[in-house]
């Protein structure tokens, strides 16, 4: 380990449709360490809603370190909706390479915009998307009480 980071081989898997439950329950363990905030009924909720889910999954060696969640949001966009990785495997490129897979498949399926969501408390999302193109296109506060920066990129 060098600088509190963990050096190690990291591969990525693709899911298309809601994963199977084993894996939404690491997705479930995961999505809680790596949030605060993490309410579970509308994490399962949401995936349940959205049967042409893209879920793109970041292990090192069997530890699932990341994850990116995302799905049609019409014709056109596709919704990058969640996204993170543990601290222990940050600033390592995890998830830039996570961003660029989902992108990569969104482009594949002809989808012409990318779009995402993040808060100011998620700054290093927010440098993320920026340094990879995207643009705010808006600012909003939600039912909660939450100030949302929303990002888009043409794909």
């Amino acid at each position: 380990m060098q600088n509190g980071m963990v050096k190690n081989s990291i591969s990525y898997k693709t899911i298309e449709g809601i994963p199977e439950v084993s894996i939404y329950q690491e997705l479930e363990k995961l999505y809680v360490k790596i949030f605060d905030d993490a309410d579970l009924e509308f994490f399962k909720q949401r995936i349940l809603e959205h049967p042409q889910l893209y879920t793109v999954l970041a292990y090192n060696d069997h530890i699932l370190a990341g994850f990116k969640v995302g799905y049609p949001r019409d014709d056109t966009a596709f919704y990058s909706w969640i996204g993170g990785v543990l601290p222990q495997f940050r600033r390592q490129g995890i998830g830039l390479n996570l961003t660029k897979i989902q992108e990569k498949y969104a482009k594949a399926k002809g989808f012409t915009k990318l779009r995402t969501k993040s808060m100011n408390q998620f700054k290093p999302m927010m440098i993320l998307n920026l340094k990879n193109g995207f643009d705010i296109s808006k600012v909003y506060t939600n039912a909660k009480g939450q100030t949302k920066i929303v990002f888009e990129k043409s794909l």
